[in-house]
């Protein structure tokens, strides 16, 4: 789940991002259901907000947590 959090962030800019799956998939390591697994997974942990596959595109998006937003602007700083 750690890698796919560090992955996230690099295709994060503000506090949403997006991606191909299959790409997602890939670099993460695993089959792109298990990425929507680990996306679920990190919205139960809080660290995402919520995300939305578009199956017409191959789409991934997603949003930060206000938490994590919060986190991110400190260390900008």
């Amino acid at each position: 789940m750690q890698l796919t959090a560090v992955v996230l962030a690099t295709y994060t800019s503000g506090a949403a991002g997006s991606a191909d799956m299959e790409m997602l998939a890939r670099l993460c390591g695993h089959s792109p259901h298990q990425a929507e697994e680990f996306l679920d997974r990190l919205v139960a942990s809080r660290s995402l907000a919520a995300w939305h596959y578009c199956r017409d595109t191959d789409e991934v998006a997603w949003r930060l947590s206000f938490q994590v937003r919060v986190g991110r602007a400190a260390v900008q700083q």
